[in-house]
Order: C-alpha cells, then structure tokens, then sequence
C-alpha cells in the first residue's frame, strides 16, 4: 500500500512481522501499550520511521479496543474503516496509512487471515496513454495502459512511417532535385519513427484480441451516422485507460470470522492463560455467547477466573443477574464502597464502578462461596464482558481486582 504521496508502505513486511512478534512475546495487549510498541519499532523498525510513527500512533490510540468495539455492529471491515478514520483524524494522518496500519493491527490480532500479497508503489508517467490510480494507489500484478499515440501520418496497422507509399517510393517531404543526403532524415530520427509505428501496430492488435490495455466489453454498439464507424456506449478517447481502480485494493480473502471463544480469548490477559493454556472452552450459559474457565492459575491473588462475553449490554446485565441469583446471592445486598471507594472486601454487597484507566464501567459483587473462598464478580460493559474471580485470601483478590488485571485494556 501507498499514502497518498506515493510513498510505498512496508514494502519488504518488516511492520507486519514485528508486530506479529510483539503479540507472540507479549500477548495480544501489547498492541495496547505503547511502551512495548516503541521498543520493538526501535529493535526491529530503524529503517522504517514512517511505519514506526503509524504504529505508535495506533498504539496509543488503543486500536485494539476500538477494533474490538466496533467489529460486532460493523463488520470486520467496516470496522477497520471506521477505526482508520478515527486514527487518521486523531492524529493527523494520512487515511491510506492510518487504513494500512489499522488493517495490520487487525491482522495481528486475529481478526483478519494472515497472507496476501504486499502492495507496492507504482510511478505514472506522464504520457497521453499512462494509466492512473487513485492516489497512486496501485497493487503488485496491476497491468497498466501503454502510453504514447502513433505520429502523425503513422499507421495503426504497419504502414510506412512517415505516410509514404509502400514499395520504396519518394518520402513525403523530399523535394524531388534536391540531395538525397540534405533532405533525408537522419537514421536516429527514423527508429524512433519506427519504434512509434510498432506501438502504434501493438495497441492495434492489443485491441482487436481484448489483451491489456483492452479488455473485452460486453456493451450494445451504435454506428455513427453519416461517418460509418461503430461507437459503443461513450467511447473514451483511442489510448485512455481504464476507469481507475479501486482506490484501496484490498488483496486478502475474506477472512472467516473469529469464534466467540476466541474473540473472548483476545479480552483473557497473558498472565491468566499462561504458557500452558490455562484457559477452556466450556460452552455457554447465562445468555452468554462463550465462556472460557481458566483455572490452575500460578503467581495470582485468583486461583481460578471464569470469562462470560455477551453480545449486548441488555443480555450484560440479565447475565449478572442471573448468575448471582443461581449462587444463591442474597436478593437485598449493602453496597461494596466505602466513602465511595473500594477499600476492604464486604460479603454480600453489590455496587457498580467507574474506572478511567483503562476507561470503563460495570457492576460488581463480593461474596463467599460454599467452600468460604472470597468471589469477586463483575462486569466490564466496554467489552461486554464478566469475569468470576476466585481466590484464597479477599484482601489480595480485591487488591488484584482493583486495576482491572483480570481483564485486556
């Protein structure tokens, strides 16, 4: 891909593989942290300052999220358009860069197949003839349109240049009487006459078999009246090109959409599903579209986090509800905060929370299940999200509740 300068984006995917590599060593948040994201541009990316800026950009822009927030109402693609837009307004960046760099966080997340062919910068010359993009926007394998007219007097079928008869008669312009060798054009003058005349028999031919820069065109046809010649539709010019293509080719497959598990898995941090995938698939329940149980967690307050994702904020809440309600929570519950603040752990309370970093909002409740381990539950209406948070000790589990670990900013 180009901006909109001309300037080719990534063209060796030096961009695309170190963003693949920041998400295999950190996880997919990393595309979220513009800390991590700037020392890999600085390792990988000193060659690309162009790049580098797009993707520090995105990254404190939080893409990731916004991909995420706009990928179910959207589409795929109509969300990276959207997101693009936002960047590109954000930042004031060029739309076809900020679309490239959308595109390939999306890629790096999961959200659009890997593969592709990587598009390329082509020059325009500046002939009659000269195919143009959008932008000089152009992708590998584009054809383009030769330039250049016959001369005049030349012929599209082979004839003598310069309009002369065939078979060795006077050329047109020598004054009979006068020296051949003052008169005559010099032999640089009549090759490139010549090479004039075969791409003039080439557009010729070119046009007659429907090959590149004609393609065939199934239209009606009208003859002129009064000159005899055919005209289809509204015939362009001899030698224009093509209507323009479309101004962001986009050479990747329609990609299959994520799972809801593994949407649900992009939201799991890193820490939580561990080296060994700590995180399963277990179904559905509570109007849930997936949930992932992740247990055997090391190094955590939480021993084990059970992840809902709902499709809406309407089936959010009826999901809170009802799963308070199966594990037998009381149905008149104090409130959690304390001067507004969450500062101890309180049995049997329900409130909802703010948070600005990273900006969100939900409900919360804290109880003690059957086996008296804390439970902390709570929503993030964000990403549509609950997480069941599980522990041994409630001060530590509140302590790791509170910055919001358990979920991807």
């Amino acid at each position: 891909m180009t901006e909109g300068n001309g300037h080719a984006i990534d063209p060796a995917g030096e961009a695309r593989r170190a963003l693949q590599a920041a998400v295999a060593a950190h996880g997919t948040q990393a595309l979220s942290n513009a800390v991590i994201v700037d020392e890999i541009c600085r390792d990988r990316l000193g060659g690309l300052p162009g790049e580098a800026i797009l993707i520090g950009s995105a990254a404190r822009s939080d893409v990731p999220a916004l991909l995420r927030e706009r990928i179910g109402r959207e589409g795929t693609y109509g969300a990276i358009q959207s997101v693009a837009a936002t960047l590109a307004q954000a930042h004031a960046l060029d739309l076809a860069a900020s679309l490239w760099v959308v595109r390939e966080f999306a890629r790096a997340l999961g959200f659009v197949a890997s593969g592709g062919t990587q598009p390329t910068a082509r020059e325009m010359g500046s002939g009659s003839g000269a195919g143009s993009g959008a932008g000089g926007l152009t992708d590998q394998g584009d054809a383009m349109a030769p330039g250049g007219a016959a001369p005049p007097g030349g012929s599209a079928g082979g004839g003598p240049v310069g309009g002369g008869p065939p078979g060795g008669g006077p050329v047109a312009g020598l004054t009979p009487g006068r020296p051949p060798g003052r008169w005559a054009p010099s032999r640089n003058v009549l090759g490139i006459a010549a090479a004039i005349a075969l791409v003039a028999v080439y557009l010729g031919v070119a046009a007659a078999a429907h090959v590149s820069p004609f393609p065939a065109k199934t239209v009606a046809s009208s003859t002129s009246q009064g000159q005899g010649q055919s005209s289809v539709g509204n015939p362009s010019p001899v030698g224009s090109p093509d209507p323009a293509p479309d101004p962001d080719p986009d050479p990747d497959p329609d990609p299959t959409p994520p799972s809801p598990f593994d949407t649900l898995l992009n939201m799991i941090p890193s820490s939580v599903q561990g080296t060994s995938n700590n995180c399963s698939n277990n179904g559905t329940a509570f109007g849930a579209t997936a949930v992932a149980d992740c247990t055997g967690l090391q190094g955590l307050a939480a021993t084990a986090i059970i992840y809902y994702l709902f499709s809406d904020t309407g089936a959010l809440s009826n999901g809170f509800s009802a799963f308070l309600t199966k594990s037998d929570f009381p149905a008149s519950a104090q409130s959690c905060t304390t001067n507004s603040q969450f500062s101890a752990f309180i049995t049997n309370c329900r409130d909802t929370y703010t948070s600005t970093s990273p900006a969100t909002s939900g409900f919360v409740a804290e109880y003690v299940d059957k086996d008296n381990d804390p439970v902390i539950v709570s929503t993030d209406s964000r990403q549509l999200v609950m997480a069941v948070l599980i522990g041994t000790n409630d001060a530590n589990l509140l302590a790791y509740w509170q910055p919001l670990q358990w979920i991807n900013s």
